[in-house]
């Protein structure tokens, strides 16, 4: 992004919600939050952050009696972080008066802060009302430690301001610590990022039944696929079934509003095709037309694909899902949007990042032709879910420690 884009984004961002950011909130949202109040308080920047926030308060919502705010700073932000809090609007300008007003009308008795969000004003007023702070996920790249050292002092009294800083890394504590963090309270928990629940996958012989695949069929899932990358998809595929004549693809587009586009794309391409509402054998590509079942039929791949990653715009989706199953997750090199988590997967060896097509075929051909490297990819991303888990413990355990309450009980 040039530095106008840049520039264009910020003031897009500033300009949106601005009445809202100042606490001068419609009617309704005032009744909310009189009427819920006092709240745990999460602040997230955009998409990534809620995303996270989420996660973390989904764990921490049957230990907390108090009901979720969550504010974030961009529209899309916002909209992720309704989807699971008990109330979202748009954070407050960092403006003492504006921020004294959030503090009066939501009463929190916690704020959760994630990643990078240091705001001078909005951590000064939770310092000066006793208001236990946390920092999770703390992090600090190269480039903004740079910026920050700069203004050393400014940084130091906000991160003073913290009750307790949980690092992603020793590299960000290292980091915080030297921008003036007190070492007492800052601790590694590790990349929460990394977490993904354990859900309640259908049994996969049942789902193997139900998609009409036998013992020796073999599966691709291509899941969260953009326009552009379907077709691109289905030339690997073409190429590997003269190689693999067991082999199957399960194309599951981002929107399910485009599965019948989807199927068209494969019936083109000359393959026997269906979708997941409609089941049937003896397809050799099936459209998935169905929602919340994604997650699920990771179980069933050889090699699964995570969409979003092959084409620029969209920044790639969850690749952990994938993981949860210990399966080997292939992706584009287009995932601005997990460039954490996609560099985890990448170091741990569980994924590869393919260049394109042809090098998405190759990947996938390498695979299905060494069964125990396929293997041993897969465990390795057992173990980097393993370590997202007890990351989250440590997070959740870590906050309760300094929230004034005993878990379960109404204070």
């Amino acid at each position: 992004m040039s530095p106008v884009e840049q520039f264009k984004k910020v003031i897009h961002t500033l300009a949106t919600n601005w009445r809202e950011r100042l606490g001068l909130w419609p009617k309704e949202w005032e009744r909310e939050l009189r009427a819920k109040a006092p709240f745990l308080w999460a602040h997230a920047a955009s998409v990534g952050e809620a995303t996270l926030t989420l996660s973390l308060l989904g764990e921490l919502r049957q230990k907390v009696p108090w009901p979720f705010l969550v504010t974030t700073v961009t529209p899309q932000g916002l909209e992720v972080a309704s989807r699971g809090a008990d109330l979202a609007i748009p954070a407050p300008l960092d403006l003492r008066p504006v921020v004294r007003r959030f503090f009066d009308e939501i009463r929190p008795r916690g704020l959760l802060v994630a990643e990078t969000e240091l705001w001078p004003n909005l951590l000064g007023e939770a310092r000066r009302r006793g208001v236990p702070t946390v920092l999770f996920n703390g992090r600090i790249s190269r480039k903004s430690f740079r910026r920050f050292m700069a203004f050393k002092p400014l940084f130091k009294r906000v991160l003073e301001g913290f009750t307790l800083i949980l690092a992603r890394s020793e590299e960000d504590a290292e980091r915080l610590l030297h921008l003036g963090a007190p070492a007492e309270r800052v601790k590694v928990t590790g990349e929460l990022k990394l977490y993904h629940p354990r859900g309640s996958p259908s049994p996969p012989t049942t789902l193997r039944e139900e998609l009409g695949l036998t013992e020796g069929h073999r599966l691709i899932v291509a899941g969260s696929t953009h326009p552009g990358e379907e077709e691109v998809i289905l030339r690997a595929f073409k190429g590997l079934k003269g190689r693999f004549p067991d082999l199957r693809l399960l194309l599951a587009p981002r929107h399910v509003k485009r599965a019948d586009d989807v199927q068209s794309l494969a019936q083109k391409e000359g393959f026997t095709t269906t979708k997941r509402s409609s089941g049937g054998r003896g397809w050799d590509v099936m459209v998935l037309d169905t929602t919340g079942e994604l997650k699920d039929l990771y179980a069933l791949a050889s090699v699964a694909f995570v969409g979003g990653s092959l084409i620029r715009g969209v920044g790639g989706h969850n690749l952990l899902e994938p993981l949860a199953h210990g399966k080997v997750v292939l992706f584009g090199p287009h995932v601005e949007n997990f460039a954490p988590v996609a560099d985890r997967v990448l170091q741990s060896g569980a994924g590869i990042q393919v260049k394109d097509g042809r090098h998405l075929e190759a990947i996938i051909e390498d695979l299905l032709t060494n069964p125990n490297k396929t293997k041993a990819m897969g465990a390795k991303g057992r173990h980097l879910m393993e370590e997202g888990e007890r990351t989250m413990r440590m997070t959740v355990d870590s906050i309760l420690e300094v929230l004034p309450c005993t878990p379960g009980i109404t204070p």
